[in-house]
This record gives structure tokens, sequence and C-alpha cells, in this order.
């Protein structure tokens, strides 16, 4: 009998703790925004690439244009450079006929440095580089053009990002989105709504800032067991309510390849 109680235990922490370890979680969020807006749950759909619906903002189209990439190297060089070049395109719609058109351009550059070893194996002595980089450089930027059937003004997305191995304190990013006029400037969230941070990577969501106010908010972790969520404020204009969930759709797309 024992034994059976011991197995049942067992079975019951086995089945119950992937649940508890994967309990929904909601970021850390702005009193006032919490206050003046709603979370806008986040559905995502298959395809050539993913398709996100939030409240009234419905992805149409969503195509992943062409991808390349480049390395070179020089002779008896330790630094092998590479260069990632991907774009894509999305139309989302809005309240009624509001339609939104974005196009997007990642370009990934990086420095690897890969030191020239001498290897050894059967009785063959050669001079080889090292198999893993002892040193890497990389710089991310992600351009994202953002054009509605309201008027002919363009806003640009940008989020730019520079990380080294070998220098860690000035490792930098920043992002934001603007007309030329209008400015909103993205920071990155790193904590629950209970104050802890996440184990396995750091980034839980983003806030959008207007002259120092929070004005949206996303929720994107890369934990896939966890909702994805928009918030945006209800002072804010249906055109700048489409701009803001634009630029959630960028985040949401493509965070998975930019830095914590």
């Amino acid at each position: 009998m024992k034994q059976k109680v011991i197995s049942l235990s067992i079975v019951f922490i086995l089945i119950v703790s992937p649940w508890e370890a994967s309990a929904q979680k909601m970021m850390m969020l702005n009193e006032d925004l919490k206050v003046n807006s709603e979370p806008l749950p986040v559905k995502s759909r298959g395809g050539s690439m993913l398709k996100f619906d939030f409240g009234i903002y419905k992805t149409v189209s969503a195509k992943a244009g062409w991808t390349s990439t480049t390395s070179k190297s020089k002779l008896f060089s330790s630094v092998e450079r590479s260069e990632s070049k991907q774009k894509s395109s999305v139309i989302i719609t809005g309240n009624g006929p509001d339609t939104a058109t974005i196009n997007i351009s990642l370009n990934i550059q990086s420095d690897e440095v890969r030191q020239m070893v001498i290897s050894i194996s059967k009785n063959r002595v050669a001079w080889e580089r090292e198999e893993e980089p002892s040193k890497i450089k990389q710089t991310k930027n992600l351009v994202a053009l953002i054009t509605t059937n309201r008027d002919t003004v363009t806003w640009n997305f940008i989020y730019v990002s520079r990380e080294s191995t070998e220098r860690t304190d000035q490792d930098e990013s920043f992002a934001f989105v603007t007309d030329g006029n209008k400015r909103f400037d993205i920071k990155k969230v790193t904590v629950w709504d209970n104050g802890k941070s996440p184990t396995l990577y750091s980034v839980v969501g983003f806030e959008f800032y207007a002259d120092g106010v929070v004005v949206a908010a996303v929720q994107n972790p890369m934990d896939t067991f966890q909702k994805k969520f928009v918030w945006l404020t209800n002072d804010l204009d249906e055109h700048m309510k489409l701009i803001l969930a634009t630029a959630s759709f960028v985040l949401f797309s493509f965070t998975n390849q930019l830095p914590d």
C-alpha cells in the first residue's frame, strides 16, 4: 500500500509540475497604462511568415521575402566576417477601412575571431582555425517602413543593437518609431508583475514611450507557453493605435532574432 502511495505521488508531481512551471504570467506594466487600457490577447497563424491578430487588428498578408548570407575571410587571417540580409512585407487592417503596410529589412553583420591552432590527428599535423570562435562582434539593424491608407506619411521603425563577447561594457541597443515629427521610444521590460525575472531569458516585453509617458506595451517572452498581449492606451487616436499595432507586429515577428 505504501508503495502505491509513493507511486501516485510521483505521477502527481510529474503531471502538475509542468503546469506550474508554465503558469501564465503578466509582465510588469505601468500603472497608468494598466488603468487606461485593456490587454489584447494575441493569436498567431501559420504560413510562409507567422500572422498575428489582436483586438480589431488583423494580419491579412505576411510574406517572407528573400534571404541572403555571405561570409569571407582573408588568407592567414583569424577574422571571419559574415552578413545576413532578410526582407519581408506585411499588411494589417485596423478600425473599419484602416490599412497599414509594413516593409521590413533585417541586416545582421558578424565578425568572428577564430585563432589558428595546431591540430594533430592520425600522425598528421595541420595549422587550422579553431572550431568555436573565441571572440564575436555583432551588429543587428532592423528597419521597417510603415505606411497607411490615411495619408502619405512614412513611419520608420528602427532597432539597432551592437554586441561583443570581448567588451560587454560596449554593448548597446535602442529602438524607436518615428515619422520625423512624432517619436515613440521602445524600452525593454525584464520582470513579471510579481517582481521576478525569468531564468532562461531576460526580456519579457516592451513599452512604447511618447514624451516620457507610456502609451503602449507588448508582452512577448521567448517562452512559448506564455501568452502574448498588446496594450494601447485609450487616449490614442485610431491612427496612432494603428501605427503602434503595426510596430507591435514587427516585435512579435523578429524579437527572437534580436538581442535580449
